[in-house]
C-alpha cells in the first residue's frame, strides 16, 4: 500500500511539472517576415511509395520562394517503385544513399545541401502551407541551433490508431516540457531543423553512425552539450508535421523495441530516471489491476492523471481523439509495455525488412 502511494504521488507531481513547463512555451504565431533563411530539405526514405504522394503534394504547396529552399531525396535502396516516383519530380534532387540505414542517408543528403537550414523529414509525413515561412520567422526572433518540431499521427478511426495517438501525445507532452525547462532529451526525426555548421561542429552522426535508430535524440544530445540553450521548441501549428502510425500491432511493438534501443546508448539523467519512474507505474498499474479491490484507488488518479495530461496537450495538436477508445487504451497499455520491455532484451527487432540488434 504504502508503496503504491508513494509511486502514485511522484507520477502526479511529475504530470503536474510535465504540464506546467509545456504551457510555459509560448505560442507561436506565423508573420509575414522577409524570407531571409535558406533551407535544405532532407528527405531519406526505403520502401514509401505508398505515402510518398502525400509528402510530394505537400511540399508542393509549400508558400516560400522557390529559390530560398531545396529538396533532396535520398533513396536507401529502395525495392519499390519509390524512386521512379520521386524521379518524376522536377524540383527534387535524387540521390542514392552513399551507405545503408537512415543515418548515411541523412548524412548523404546533409553532405550535398547547399543551404545554412538543414530540416529532416520523414518520407511519410505531410506538411503545413506556411512551414517554411513559420520556421524562417522563428528562426530570425530566436536565433536557434537546433528546433524541435512539433509531430503527430494522421487522424484516425481505428483503436490502435488512438491508442498510438494517446501514447505519441504523451511523448511529445515531454518534448515540450524538457525543452522548456531547458534539459531537451527527446525529438522526432519526422520534424527537426539545424544549422548545418552546428551539424558539422558537433561531427553529426560519428559515434552512432552504426547504430540503426537514434538520428534524432543521439543528434540531439551532442547539440545540448554544445549549445546549451539553443534548442527551441516551435509551439506553432503552422509547423505541425503529421505522420504516419504503425500499421498494425506487430509493426508498432517493433517499432518502440527500436525506440527502446536507443536509452541502451547512453542518454540524459533525466531520461534514465524517467524510465525508471514508468518502470515502477506501470509494474504497479499491472498490479493493481490484479488486485483491483484494494487498489482501485491507484488506478483511477492515474486514469484521470493520464486523461488531463492529454487533454491539455492537444489543446495545441488538435487531434481528433476518440475518447471511448481511452478507458481500453488505459487497461491494454502496461500489458503493451511489458511485452515491448521483454521482448527489447531479446537483443534484436525488424524495420524495414531488415533485423537488427539494439
Amino acid at each position: 500500500m504504502t508503496v503504491l502511494v508513494i509511486i502514485g504521488c511522484i507520477y502526479t507531481l511529475w504530470v503536474i511539472w510535465l504540464l506546467i513547463y509545456q504551457n510555459r512555451i509560448s505560442y507561436y504565431k506565423t508573420k509575414e517576415t522577409v524570407p531571409v533563411s535558406k533551407f535544405s530539405i532532407v528527405i531519406p526514405f526505403k520502401n514509401e511509395a505508398e505515402h510518398l504522394p502525400r509528402l510530394l503534394y505537400s511540399l508542393n504547396k509549400l508558400n516560400y520562394p522557390l529559390e530560398h529552399f531545396e529538396i533532396i531525396a535520398v533513396d536507401d535502396h529502395s525495392v519499390d517503385e519509390s524512386f521512379e516516383i520521386i524521379k518524376r519530380q522536377k524540383n527534387i534532387k535524387l540521390v542514392k544513399s552513399s551507405g545503408n540505414g537512415k543515418k548515411r542517408a541523412l548524412q548523404t543528403g546533409i553532405t550535398m545541401a547547399q543551404y545554412e537550414w538543414i530540416v529532416s523529414l520523414d518520407a511519410d509525413c505531410e506538411l503545413q502551407q506556411d512551414y517554411l515561412q513559420t520556421l524562417n520567422g522563428f528562426i530570425v526572433e530566436n536565433q536557434p541551433e537546433m528546433i524541435l518540431g512539433p509531430v503527430r499521427y494522421f487522424d484516425t478511426k481505428s483503436f490502435s490508431g488512438q491508442f498510438q495517438q494517446f501514447e505519441f501525445l504523451c511523448l511529445q507532452a515531454l518534448t515540450m516540457a524538457s525543452c522548456s525547462m531547458g534539459k531537451p532529451f527527446l525529438a522526432n526525426g519526422a520534424n527537426l531543423i539545424f544549422r548545418k555548421q552546428s551539424f558539422e561542429t558537433v561531427k553529426g552522426y560519428k559515434d552512432n553512425l552504426d547504430i540503426a535508430s537514434g538520428d534524432d535524440v543521439f543528434l540531439l544530445q551532442k547539440f545540448a552539450q554544445k549549445f546549451p540553450g539553443k534548442i527551441k521548441f516551435l509551439k506553432s501549428r503552422s509547423a505541425i508535421v503529421k505522420t504516419q502510425a504503425a500499421s498494425n500491432w506487430k509493426s508498432l511493438i517493433q517499432q518502440k523495441i527500436r525506440w527502446a534501443s536507443k536509452s541502451k546508448k547512453g542518454g540524459q539523467t533525466m531520461a534514465k530516471l524517467l524510465s525508471i519512474l514508468m518502470m515502477l507505474v506501470h509494474l504497479s498499474l499491472l498490479y493493481a489491476l490484479f488486485n483491483f479491490k484494494e487498489f482501485y484507488w491507484f488506478i483511477a488518479v492515474k486514469f484521470l492523471v493520464d486523461a488531463l495530461c492529454l487533454s491539455q496537450t492537444n489543446r495545441f495538436y488538435r487531434a481528433r481523439l476518440l475518447w471511448w477508445y481511452y478507458p481500453l487504451s488505459f487497461i491494454v497499455y502496461p500489458f503493451y509495455w511489458l511485452v515491448v520491455f521483454v521482448l527489447a532484451f531479446r537483443g534484436k527487432y525488424q524495420w524495414k525488412g531488415q533485423t537488427f540488434k539494439t
